[in-house]
């Protein structure tokens, strides 16, 4: 992860949220020493707050990881999801 100051981000504003939006980068502007803030697009905070409350449940978070592993040894078929979506 990228740090800049908040000068930086002052002079750079559209370029470092270009960079974020576009690239999905992830960026800490530090204010001084001991603060700083991070700055990621919303989609991605979206995306991992969905992910945090998945894996909040013990059960449910047991099925992601058994799901995630068949993928990977390749035990998974691909169906047409057309008729699912509203």
């Amino acid at each position: 992860m990228e740090q800049i100051t908040v000068n930086e981000m002052r002079t750079h504003f559209t370029t470092v949220f270009d960079r974020i939006n576009q690239n999905h980068e992830v960026i800490s502007v530090m204010r001084n020493e001991n603060q700083s803030v991070v700055l990621l697009d919303a989609e991605d905070y979206n995306s991992l707050m969905e992910t945090l409350y998945l894996l909040q449940n013990p059960a449910n978070a047991e099925r992601l990881r058994k799901g995630i592993e068949q993928h990977r040894q390749g035990e998974y078929r691909e169906i047409d999801v057309k008729a699912y979506l509203d």
